[in-house]
């Protein structure tokens, strides 16, 4: 008798404690659901980007200590007994398990006439597990609520996304930092003083780092570092650190170039699916287009994308937003290229730049053509009939100098209102800078020219200027975007080129 009655007891504890544990995992979960969807309602309007994690997480929490306050909240083996007593059974069942290991006569009556009730008695009828359906329904309405929430898409969250992403690249790029600060570590043969000052500039720029809240910021603190990087190679005396931070900068720009690329792949490649594909894949590629406009700074790009978004996908704005990645890949192809033939542009222009000091207004002079030039020009400055910087030929005895130049008219050099269609001579193979070389007056109506049996020549080849003109634009153009000039100034200059012929 005695193990049957305690049977019985802890096998109505353990219902009991089924019900709690039930009622306070729906209490609890409903408390965590409230605050998911309070986290929820502020990430709409305040950029939060791990708000599903941390709502998860509360959810989480909530139902494991739903789970365990329920569980401490069992009742002991008496207070079950009583709790079965209260199905009209006057204390008679908290009774015997009082007497459970008593064999006096009293015992023993008391004991047989509680397993009599326990016979006939049904727990799960007497203890149903009964669900607060209020409480229930109201963390369904908060569930429902809090995916509809996380789904809604906002400037907040956008700028969270952008922000985060941000500071995943800015993470790339300081671990690329400290290695390099393990790199001089290592190095025990340089300069203790220079190694310092090295150091304390790149805590600076992790800092820098950290600090970027957009991709504007980001390429400009990229941009900084690597120019820093470059100035301080140049600068330090030790050869050692001069060549790892030459090359630690020649890696950061290099890296930045990759990244752009990269994400001019995946902008091209979501758009061609995006054509006749589905909603998803057209919504991918509007976030692969936005994400190459900001972190390219194009201006035009973004808001193709922001017009292909806002116009449901539709077909017109598709068009559009293709032609700004076009462009937008044809200005990066140009300004790459500008990058890797500056050191020849530089050294045409330095060389094109000492011609023009001395007073050779023709570029061709490799030809033969400068010194016949040069004395239409004298002509034209002893007769006071011609004074403008031109290429052509003249007779410097009777003062009247003639030719295809800039400049025509009298002797104050005034630009002529009807241009030429020009040719331009550009370095073999690639494209140079356009410049205008004039001539520089002695101011004595006098002039004088040096002869010379050897002249610095380069190959190159001839071409129209309209050839070429739209390739300074379209890189005038990246500059101009990528700028933080205000919107006017922008489109002022955009005007400036847009009026070149």
């Amino acid at each position: 008798m005695d193990s049957q009655i305690k049977r019985f007891v802890y096998r109505v504890r353990n219902r009991v404690r089924e019900q709690f544990v039930i009622d306070n995992l729906i209490k609890f979960a409903g408390g965590g659901m409230l605050i998911a969807v309070i986290l929820s309602l502020i990430a709409l309007v305040v950029p939060f980007y791990y708000v599903i994690v941390v709502a998860t997480m509360v959810l989480v929490a909530s139902f494991f200590a739903g789970i365990i306050w329920g569980v401490r909240k069992t009742p002991t083996p008496m207070e079950a007994a009583l709790y079965a007593d209260a199905k009209g059974h006057k204390e008679k069942i908290s009774t015997a398990f009082y007497l459970v290991g008593k064999e006096d006569v009293f015992a023993v009556l008391q004991k047989r006439d509680a397993v009599r009730i326990l016979e006939n008695f049904s727990i799960r009828k007497e203890f149903p597990i009964r669900i607060a359906w209020k409480q229930f329904g109201m963390f369904a309405l908060l569930s429902i609520l809090f995916v509809v929430c996380s789904l809604v898409d906002t400037p907040a969250k956008q700028l969270a996304e952008m922000r985060h992403e941000v500071s995943k690249e800015a993470k790339e790029e300081i671990a690329e930092l400290e290695k390099l600060e393990k790199e001089l570590d290592k190095a025990e043969e340089l300069s203790e003083s220079e190694i310092a000052d090295v150091k304390e500039q790149l805590d600076n720029a992790k800092k820098e780092l950290r600090e970027a809240e957009s991709y504007e910021d980001l390429k400009k603190a990229e941009e900084r570092i690597t120019k820093k990087m470059e100035m301080a190679s140049k600068n330090v005396q030790d050869k050692t650190l001069s060549e790892m931070l030459a090359q630690a900068a020649e890696e950061s720009e290099e890296r930045q170039q990759n990244k752009e690329e990269e994400l001019l792949e995946e902008a091209k490649e979501a758009l061609e699916k995006a054509e006749k594909g589905t909603d998803e894949e057209k919504a991918e590629a509007y976030e692969k287009l936005k994400k190459l406009a900001a972190a390219t700074g194009n201006s035009q790009l973004a808001q193709a994308a922001e017009d292909y978004k806002n116009s449901s996908y539709s077909n017109d704005s598709y068009a559009q937003a293709s032609q700004a990645l076009s462009e937008a890949s044809k200005s990066s192809s140009n300004s790459d290229y500008a990058s890797n033939s500056q050191n020849n542009s530089n050294s045409n222009n330095a060389s094109q730049s000492n011609q023009s000091q001395s007073g050779n207004n023709n570029s061709q002079g490799q030809n033969g053509q400068g010194q016949s030039g040069q004395q239409g020009n004298n002509g034209g400055q002893n007769g006071q009939d011609g004074n403008g910087n031109g290429n052509g030929s003249g007779s410097g005895g009777n003062g009247s100098g003639g030719g295809a130049g800039w400049n025509y008219g009298g002797k104050d050099g005034k630009e002529g209102s009807n241009k030429t269609a020009e040719n331009v001579t550009i370095p073999e193979g690639e494209l140079g800078d356009d410049e205008n070389l004039t001539g520089q007056a002695n101011g004595n109506d006098s002039s004088t020219k040096e002869k010379s049996n050897e002249s610095r020549t380069w190959s190159g080849d001839k071409v129209s200027y309209d050839d070429v003109s739209g390739e300074y634009k379209n890189k005038a153009y990246k500059k101009v975007d990528g700028s933080s000039y205000p919107g006017k100034i922008k489109e002022k200059i955009r005007n400036y080129f847009n009026g070149l012929n």
